[in-house]
């Protein structure tokens, strides 16, 4: 991914436990010609969920993409009731639901 236009390091940030174990991650990806970062992926250790450290992340990881000189940032999470972790936090940081990708699945016809 690192090969992958327009990852830059700066906004790939993970954050490490006292013994260096990686816990959680935010890697952001940041479009300068139109000012939009995006999140993908975030993740947190099973051990060290609930402590706001996914939080954490995606929040340093906005003031990258505020700092490269961007002004609006999205977030593509399924978020809905079978999934609700990605939307609290989302949520805590004050995204609100835009819109959703709804997904049929079926047989083709002829």
């Amino acid at each position: 991914m690192r090969d992958t236009w327009p990852y830059r390091p700066e906004h790939d940030l993970i954050v490490a436990s006292p013994t260096g174990e990686v816990v959680a991650y935010c890697q952001g990806w940041y479009d300068p010609t139109n000012g939009i970062g995006e999140f993908e992926p975030v993740g947190t250790h099973p051990d060290h969920r609930r402590l706001g450290l996914a939080r954490a992340a995606c929040i340093a990881v906005l003031h990258a993409f505020a700092d490269a000189g961007g002004h609006r940032a999205i977030v593509y999470s399924r978020g809905d009731a079978a999934y609700p972790i990605p939307k609290r936090l989302y949520e805590s940081m004050d995204f609100t639901a835009y819109t959703r990708t709804h997904t049929y699945v079926g047989t083709p016809t002829d």
